[in-house]
């Protein structure tokens, strides 16, 4: 497998920069370092005294030619989505 290491290294970087809310994490797994078969992105909501639900977004081939912005516009729109979900499941 030959994934765009760099690509996706450089990704995870952007995201430890990034403002992120704080009851959330966003982990960047990578093959080599983390077992994975692609690079994957785990977004888990942490607020309270335990973990709550979480988003896996897995990049196969399809994504390896995107560029970053558009791999960062994923990452976003599932944090979004995640945060999206938690509060409407509050307002029940």
């Amino acid at each position: 497998m030959s994934y765009p290491k760099e690509k996706f290294e450089e990704l995870e970087r952007r995201l430890g920069g990034m403002a992120i809310p704080p009851d959330v994490d966003v982990e960047v797994l990578l093959p080599e370092r983390d077992g994975v078969e692609y690079p994957t992105v785990v977004i888990t909501y942490i607020g309270g005294d335990e973990e709550g639900p979480q988003k896996e977004l897995v990049f196969n081939e399809a994504y390896w030619s995107s560029s970053l912005e558009h791999l960062m516009g994923a990452v976003m729109h599932q944090i979004k989505s995640l945060m999206e979900e938690l509060q409407s499941f509050e307002g029940e």
